[in-house]
């Protein structure tokens, strides 16, 4: 029996060059792919579609709304064996997405591009972060879509490997969930953001954060990224009551800061924060103060940017 195996990493997304939209181009994602947590599911065929394991009903979602597109009448089962946290600022709806998609695709010998595959899933409407992140790790900058409906896949401006030694502290109030889905939508609409923010963020971007990339100074990277969040935080302040999702995601994010990160945001609409710190030791440092004042309500990890994109296998069982 053909068994198909994907695994990929979660994602951290920094925020948005332009959620203005004056120049005709709205959002412009800025993000990067991470080694953990990740997604690990197997998919081979059978008689009836059914999944489990964790997130299984959002597998099974996005397994019909592929086997629907492409009219397939096989069904297949899907093994979870770990996924994302859902609805907490790491992608967990694009990886299982394009996981479950992927694996399909393999399975069933349908040949996608990772844009076709996004668009098939309903996926990357605002940000190809996930997607591009999905298909190669990394680093990545995009480029949004015109105004207007959205449908175009935004383009791949930027995309770099971050050295591993570069360690991410992330942290999960895990009784806390961010905004997705039709909550999500209407939040987006709400926004009035004045292009001079949008400047600032675009200047940040292209003059501080990207130089510090190609030049690997983790100092530089870390207070750009700082800047970024404080921007971008600002723009949805007035939807979430502050620059973080929540209390207790600044207050996470202040005590890295404290304990010598050099570098915090909030990914997406969180409530996960992040912080950033130049090699793994001073990583499990900052891990066990935050263990220490907030272990029993929040998961806490270290992750390092992903190297490449999903590992993707065939096996017979």
């Amino acid at each position: 029996m053909k068994v198909v195996h994907v695994e990929a990493g979660a994602r951290l997304h920094f925020g948005f060059l332009d959620l203005n939209g004056s120049l005709g181009r709205m959002f412009g994602g800025i993000g990067m792919g991470i080694d953990e947590p990740k997604v690990s599911l197997d998919v081979c065929r059978s008689d009836t579609l059914q999944a489990k394991g964790p997130d299984f009903e959002r597998a099974l979602e996005y397994a019909q709304r592929f086997l629907d597109r492409f009219d397939i009448k096989d069904r297949a089962f899907i093994n979870i064996a770990s996924a994302v946290p859902s609805h907490v600022g790491l992608g967990s709806g694009t990886r299982m997405a394009l996981a479950v998609g992927k694996a399909l695709a393999v399975l069933f010998g349908i040949d996608l591009s990772i844009k076709e595959l996004a668009v098939v899933m309903g996926r990357s409407r605002r940000s190809s972060v996930g997607a591009v992140t999905f298909e190669r790790g990394g680093f990545v900058l995009d480029g949004g879509h015109k105004k207007g409906p959205k449908g175009d896949f935004p383009p791949l401006l930027f995309h770099s490997l971050l050295p591993t030694e570069w360690t991410f502290v992330v942290a999960v109030p895990m009784s806390l969930k961010g905004a997705s889905g039709a909550e999500e939508e209407e939040k987006f609409k709400a926004l009035s953001i004045h292009e001079e923010l949008s400047s600032k963020v675009c200047r940040l971007t292209l003059m501080k954060l990207l130089p510090s990339i190609v030049e690997r100074d983790v100092a530089a990277f870390g207070e750009a990224i700082t800047e970024i969040q404080d921007l971008v935080g600002s723009c949805f302040s007035s939807l979430q009551g502050g620059k973080f999702h929540s209390a207790l995601s600044q207050r996470i994010a202040c005590l890295m800061k404290g304990e010598g990160a050099l570098g915090i945001g909030q990914s997406s609409w969180g409530p996960a924060v992040y912080g950033i710190t130049a090699d793994p030791a001073k990583a499990q440092a900052v891990c066990g103060r935050l263990k220490d004042s907030f272990g029993e309500e929040t998961l806490i990890l270290t992750a390092s940017c992903a190297q490449d994109g999903a590992n993707v296998c065939v096996r017979e069982d």
